[in-house]
Formats: C-alpha cells, sequence, structure tokens
C-alpha cells in the first residue's frame, strides 16, 4: 500500500510538470490591480497589473463575451504582467476567467465585471452652493479603539507625541455626521484615507497620520477601517444631503508602498539622486522663461525623502493612476475629489487625467491644489485659460491661496491704498483671469496652514470678518474641522499643531465640543466666545444653504474706503449687501455711494441677529464689525 501510494504522488508531480494540471492562482498572482471593474464605461479598455513572481514570462487567454484581450506588457521587472483588455459595449457583469500559460504550469484567475451603480445620490460634483467641511480623519474622532494599532504595521497611537497618530477612524466620522450637517455644511472633505504603512521617525518629525504617503492605492488604511466603512460613510452623507470630496495624490506615494519596494521598471519614479528634492517653485511651469533644470525641479524632484516622485510619463504607470481614480468613483460613489500637489506631476498628464475623469462623470468636479503665489498663476490652471502653448488643464475648480494671503495680510494691517481691506479688493479685482471664479476653493484656513486662530491674534472680531466674507463673496467656501470652535495651535508652529485632535472626539476627552454644553465649557476654560463663534458660523452656514443669489448671484465691489470693504451679491429676486469694516475704530457709513443698489430698497437686514437698518441714513459700523444685510 505504501508503495502505491508513493507512485501516485510520483505520478502526480510528473503530470503537473507537465502542465496537465491546471492550478488555482494563489499559488503563482500576490495581487491584480484594480481589483474589479464594471461594464458602461466610455473609454473601454481596461488595464490589469498582475503582479507575482515571474508573471512576466506568463501568456494570458479569455475567452468572454464581449471582452477582447488587446494586448500583454511586459517591463525589465519579471514579476509584472500588464494585460489590456477592452470591455465592449457588448460585455456582460459576470466573472471573466483569466488563463495563464507559464512554461509548463497553467492556473486561472477569477476576475469581477459588474454593471455601474448610476449615478443617482452619487457623482453629484459640487459648487457654489456648497460650504465644504474639511477634516483629517486622524485627528477628527475615535470610535473605535479596537482598530488604533494593527499588529503588523509600523506606526501606533501616540497621545502624547504631537507628530504621531491619534487613532481616529471612520466610524468617529459617521457618528458625527449629525453635528457635521448641523453646522450647516454640504460636503465634507476627508485627507486621504488610503494605507499609509509607513513607518514613523519622531526626530525629524516624520509622522504619516496626514495621510499623505499611501503604500497601497486600493486600500483604506485599516487603522480608520475597512473599503466597506469608508463607502458606507459617503452613503450616509449623501443620505444626510452632504456631498464626499475624497483626497487623491497622483505626484508621489511612501517610499514603503508594495511596489516601490520592487519597481515594475527603473523609470517607474524620477532619479532621486538626479533630481534632489523639490524648490516648491510651482511658477516655473508657466513662466515661458523657465530653465530646464528649475521645471525638472518641479516635476522630476521629490517632494520629500519619504515620498518617491511617479513618473507619469510612463504610459503604464498613467494608465494604472487614471484607472485607480476611476476605480474610487465608481466603487465608492464618492462626488469630487482635491487633488493634491495638482501643480507637481507632469502638466499633460494632470490634464488627460482631468479629461478622462469628467468624460465618464460629467456631473463630478475636481479642485486641484495650485498652491501658486498670485492670481495670474492660479488662474493658468483652471479649465480653458488662454496659454501660450494652447495647453487646456480642463480642470474646473483651483484652491485660491491668493485670496488667502490677501485676507490673513488684509485683516492684520491697517487701511491705505493697497492694504487692509484694499488688498483683498484688489485680489478679487483681478477675478477676469479666471475661466470661473466661482468655482474657486476659498478658505481661511487649511490643514497645511496656520489656524485662522492664530492668523487673527485670537480675536473673535477678526474671526468674523474673515468667516463673513467667505461666505458671502464668490467661489465655494472650505471650513477646517476645528476652526468653528476657534481652534488654535497651543502657541506651537509645526505641522502637527495645525491637526491637533476636536475635543470630545475621543474616549475620557474632559471637554465635548462636539455639544453646546462643551463648547461653552470650551470658552470658559480659554477666555474665549466659543459657543457665540460656533453658533455665528452656524447661523451663516444655515443661511448661506438656501442663500440662491450668494450660490449664483453677481459680485459688485467699491473701493474700500477708511478699510471699510463694502459689496453686494445680487440677481433678479434678491440683494444682499456686506460690510467688512477692518479698522479698530467705530465707523459711521455714507451710505451716499451704495445709492445704485440700495435706492430701490429702504432696510436692510441682518441675516445672524435680525438687526433692521435704515439705508437713507449713514450706518454705524462698531470696531472690526462685519454686517451681511438682505436689502428689503
Amino acid at each position: 500500500m505504501m508503495i502505491r501510494r508513493i507512485i501516485t504522488a510520483a505520478a502526480l508531480l510528473f503530470l503537473f510538470s507537465c502542465g496537465t494540471v491546471a492550478q488555482t492562482s494563489h499559488d503563482y498572482i500576490d495581487r491584480v490591480e484594480p481589483p474589479n471593474w464594471w461594464t458602461g464605461f466610455i473609454e473601454t479598455e481596461l488595464q490589469l497589473l498582475v503582479y507575482g513572481p515571474d508573471l512576466g514570462k506568463a501568456r494570458v487567454s479569455i475567452d468572454y463575451p464581449g471582452v477582447d484581450l488587446n494586448r500583454m506588457v511586459t517591463t525589465e521587472n519579471p514579476n509584472y504582467l500588464f494585460v489590456y483588455l477592452d470591455i465592449t459595449e457588448n460585455a456582460q457583469p459576470g466573472t471573466i476567467t483569466l488563463n495563464f500559460e507559464r512554461g509548463n504550469q497553467s492556473f486561472t484567475y477569477d476576475y469581477e465585471l459588474r454593471e455601474m451603480g448610476g449615478s443617482e445620490g452619487r457623482h453629484q460634483g459640487f459648487d457654489s452652493s456648497d460650504v465644504i467641511y474639511l477634516l483629517m480623519p486622524d485627528r477628527f474622532a475615535n470610535a473605535d479603539p479596537s482598530i488604533s494599532e494593527i499588529e503588523g504595521m509600523l506606526e501606533g497611537v501616540d497621545m502624547d507625541e504631537p507628530f504621531a497618530r491619534k487613532g481616529g477612524d471612520i466610524q468617529g466620522i459617521i457618528d458625527n455626521l449629525g453635528y457635521i450637517r448641523d453646522l450647516g455644511m454640504t460636503a465634507i472633505w476627508l485627507n486621504p484615507i488610503l494605507e499609509n504603512d509607513m513607518p514613523a521617525n519622531y526626530e525629524i518629525r516624520a509622522g504619516f497620520y496626514h495621510g499623505y504617503a499611501a503604500t497601497d492605492m486600493y486600500r483604506v488604511d485599516r487603522r480608520f477601517g475597512t473599503n466597506e466603512d469608508f463607502n458606507r460613510m459617503v452613503s450616509e452623507s449623501q443620505s444626510m444631503g452632504m456631498k464626499v470630496i475624497m483626497d487623491k495624490i497622483h505626484n508621489h506615494v511612501g517610499t514603503h508602498h508594495w511596489f516601490i519596494k520592487d519597481l515594475p521598471s527603473h523609470d517607474w519614479v524620477h532619479d532621486q539622486s538626479e533630481y534632489g528634492n523639490t524648490t516648491y517653485r510651482t511658477n516655473t511651469i508657466m513662466d515661458p522663461y523657465a530653465s530646464e533644470y528649475d521645471y525638472n525641479k518641479t516635476v522630476r524632484a521629490w517632494f520629500v525623502d519619504e515620498m518617491p516622485d511617479l513618473n507619469q510619463r510612463n504610459p503604464l504607470l498613467a494608465d494604472y493612476l487614471i484607472q485607480n481614480t476611476l476605480w474610487w468613483i465608481e466603487e465608492s460613489g464618492i462626488d469630487g475629489i482635491r487633488m493634491d500637489t495638482h501643480a507637481y506631476p507632469y502638466p499633460d498628464y494632470m490634464a488627460e487625467w482631468t479629461r478622462r475623469v469628467l468624460e465618464e462623470y460629467p456631473t463630478f468636479n475636481i479642485v486641484g491644489e495650485v498652491w501658486m503665489p498670485d492670481v495670474p498663476t492660479t488662474a493658468w490652471w483652471q479649465y480653458d485659460f488662454p496659454t501660450q502653448s494652447g495647453y487646456n488643464s480642463y480642470l474646473p475648480s483651483v484652491t485660491d491661496f491668493p485670496l488667502f494671503s490677501a485676507i490673513s495680510r488684509g485683516l492684520n494691517e491697517g487701511g491705505g491704498w493697497d492694504s487692509g481691506m484694499a488688498r483683498i479688493y484688489y485680489t478679487l479685482g483681478q477675478d477676469f483671469l479666471y475661466t470661473d471664479p466661482m468655482l474657486n476653493v476659498i478658505f481661511v484656513d487649511n490643514h497645511d496652514l496656520t489656524r485662522f486662530m492664530d492668523i487673527v491674534g485670537g480675536d473673535p472680531e477678526k474671526f468674523k470678518l474673515g468667516i463673513a466674507l467667505i461666505l458671502t463673496t464668490r467661489g465655494i467656501p472650505q471650513i477646517y474641522y476645528g476652526t468653528e470652535i476657534m481652534m488654535d495651535m497651543g502657541g506651537e508652529h509645526h505641522d502637527a499643531a495645525k491637526r491637533i485632535p476636536f475635543p470630545g472626539g475621543w474616549p475620557g476627552d474632559e471637554i465635548n465640543a462636539f455639544t453646546e454644553e462643551g463648547r461653552v465649557q470650551l470658552g470658559n476654560e480659554r477666555g474665549l466666545p466659543v459657543q457665540e463663534m460656533f453658533q455665528y458660523v452656524r447661523d451663516l452656514t444655515h443661511w448661506r444653504n438656501d442663500a440662491t443669489v450668494i450660490h449664483n448671484g453677481a459680485l459688485r465691489h467699491f473701493v474700500p474706503e477708511n478699510n471699510v470693504y463694502v459689496y453686494f451679491r445680487y440677481d433678479d429676486d434678491s440683494t444682499v449687501m456686506v460690510i467688512l469694516n477692518g479698522d479698530d475704530e467705530a465707523k459711521e457709513l455714507n451710505m451716499n455711494r451704495f445709492r445704485e443698489f440700495t435706492d430701490l430698497f429702504e432696510n436692510g437686514r441682518e441675516v445672524v441677529d435680525g438687526r433692521s437698518f435704515p439705508l437713507n441714513q449713514p450706518l454705524q459700523l462698531g470696531p472690526r464689525e462685519a454686517l451681511v444685510l438682505e436689502l428689503e
């Protein structure tokens, strides 16, 4: 009996070596990306990245109605095989069996083809009718401490180390969606939620809680939750009338990304030994006189040592990145994308990426982070800007850093010909350069900037001036988590201080600022009107939600006098007058200048506190007072 078993085993081994016994994929394929796909896309070609030991030597065949095998591409790394399929309009959802042959071995892989989920309540885009709430998942709320530290992952939680992870998660966001909606927010932008399994180095202030060093572009970081948790968060937000904006990065990944550890080809990333790290001089992109050296220091240099710079001119990588975006949009139903470091990859790639996304999802919106020094270099990035080269970015929305700079400086300096409120006036006066300034995303702070409370020196009246401005001028306002409760940086000046945990988001927090009682307690502790400022933000956003004149109405402003800036938002049905006194002294505002708007009205009603102001007599302004008046 023993001899017979040995002979049988030997016979099976011989048959396997001759390739007559087909094997499953588990022993050969480590991953296939994207993990699944859908029928119904306009551009039907699909790239499958197939990775495993010596898979580049394999050949693939399929037999699936409506799906054709276009080509197979190998690279210098034998562990990669790129399989291009054509998912034609005749293809139906089902399971595509990929048949692999490699020498005497044969094995199969079942690939799921789904039906697209439709767009009702999904892929809505965002526009000037919205108010965006920006939050950092690790720093917002921890609802599930059991996943804060995952065995085998390279960084755990340390509440005492500013640059360490704090344990916020997706369930914490879900649990506080009611707070965000009650605040008047209509869209939520999350800093990146993809896996960042990177080793921290606190001595050099390198922690990766922020999410901008991806190590897997198809997987939610397990310390936040699962892909399904993120999809659920998107769905629940949308059911509450809030859109979701996902943060993406195509300029770089983390050094511990799985494909960085085993590069498909030498040109998958730019050579840091040749190009070094970036100078952050993004104006070199459109500078007609820029040297090749300076241009390369933008598009080919690394962002930081821990973030290898991707070479989007490698066509295999470009296809991979574009498909990754389409996969997340269809998989999760998100409504928009904020593209991090939009100005750092090759502009031709960014244009093609944007074109592809909007071709497949025309109701979608994308805002590119274009951190530029002035209005012309910012406007260059918006779609249809008349460039000398004929370049078209296709990008609908841009981040309005010039307006942010004008606000942060203008609120802190005396009035003058081009200072104080005049700085804001002149910046908005350059809107003729933008294709559509109503699509600019505007803000007084974000995760990369000094907290607004520190910018205004803790002054509640300056705080209200900035909030009133971004909620009533043109564009799409964004509020950074914690700004509504006057969160500051605690006297520190590093990035982690800009991103401290939201009080009340962690078990055992003594103050819960998600509640009115907690905000009152926080204000008493800090000697600041925290609840009053929260209520101001809430009242103004709720009013704005229904104020279509702010969403779509025209803007007309007047040259600031005595550091008082006045502008009107108007349409056929409504007129709103905004008055911002940037001076430390009370002012009497002569209303005769504004008769082209006010002659048809008798009174102005302040939208937050309900006060009524006659329009036929001088208006008394308190120091640094903001008034938003509906004309009646």
